[in-house]
């Protein structure tokens, strides 16, 4: 049996004496619904713990801004997905489609937030870097991986909000986002596995926020790491209870049905469908430094 599978049973036994803050990174706004569910909505279950959903990307494909953009479905998507999820547990009256909507100064740079209960979502809104990192026309072909590498300087937000001027700017920022969300709780991280044996054919997006993470993580120390495959899971056999498996299945049912409210192809599709029910991972410890 795969390592990642063994771990599969235990990962919310693991911190039951100790409040938990766990990042969940997705590089666009539908990957952890399809790669990191059921442990969302587990992590969103589990009231005195904070869960953090952070976007990288404006997952835009390269296309540009209005009232209908394609980042925009896609971010009414996460946020609808969030509450649907908040709102399956408890009594008593929800909340309803209102959230705390800001901006946070974070090393500098203004970062939009969401905050629903206990769970906080943040939009970076950098330029979509496409499957193979190479970028669009319409931002100067410029893309996270290409920062990561450090081939680019000066990668600013589709919304034109902020300029982060290198790699290390950006880590920087990433660093005092997980601080100013951690308090004293433990540290989760929940990436994309970046070893490409485990997680093969993954897209550039989702690989270079992981290596942006993990070196944040790293940095920090005392913590874990979560590494999820990503893409290949569509090949790999349905590993979810059933239970799990509806619950995952609706979560994408109502990111897909928001996407198409703004007047975008409905990615309840055979492809997408695909990875309803599974969800692989595997788990690395980052001593205290």
């Amino acid at each position: 049996m795969p390592a990642y599978l063994t771990v599969f049973i235990v990962l919310f036994c693991l911190q039951a004496n100790s409040q938990t803050t766990r990042f969940f990174v997705s590089a666009h706004q539908d990957d952890w619904q399809l790669f990191m569910n059921p442990n969302v909505y587990e992590s969103i279950k589990s009231a005195e713990d904070t869960t953090v959903i952070i976007h990288t990307t404006a997952g835009e494909a390269g296309s540009g801004m209005g009232n209908d953009a394609y980042y925009k479905a896609r971010e009414e998507g996460s946020l609808a997905a969030v509450r649907f999820l908040s709102n399956t547990y408890g009594s008593g009256k929800n909340l309803g489609a209102e959230m705390e909507r800001s901006y946070v100064d974070l090393n500098g740079h203004p970062i939009l937030r969401y905050a629903y209960r206990n769970t906080v979502i943040y939009l970076l809104r950098l330029p979509d870097g496409s499957g193979q990192g190479h970028g669009y026309a319409l931002h100067d072909c410029k893309s996270l991986e290409k920062l990561f590498l450090e081939e680019i300087n000066l990668l600013k937000s589709i919304d034109d909000t902020t300029v982060y001027e290198n790699k290390d700017d950006l880590i920087n920022t990433l660093k005092a986002l997980v601080q100013q969300e951690q308090k004293d709780n433990a540290i989760e991280f929940h990436l994309a596995d970046t070893d490409r044996t485990v997680n093969p054919g993954d897209h550039s997006d989702h690989q270079t926020s992981s290596h942006f993470f993990q070196e944040v993580a790293h940095d920090l120390g005392n913590n874990s790491l979560y590494l999820y495959v990503n893409y290949h899971t569509a090949s790999l056999p349905v590993n979810c209870t059933e239970q799990n498996t509806v619950m995952s299945a609706a979560t994408w049912g109502v990111t897909t049905a928001k996407i198409a409210d703004h007047r975008h192809y409905s990615t309840w599709d055979d492809d997408h469908n695909s990875w309803i029910g599974k969800q692989y991972y595997r788990k690395e410890i980052i001593p205290d430094k």
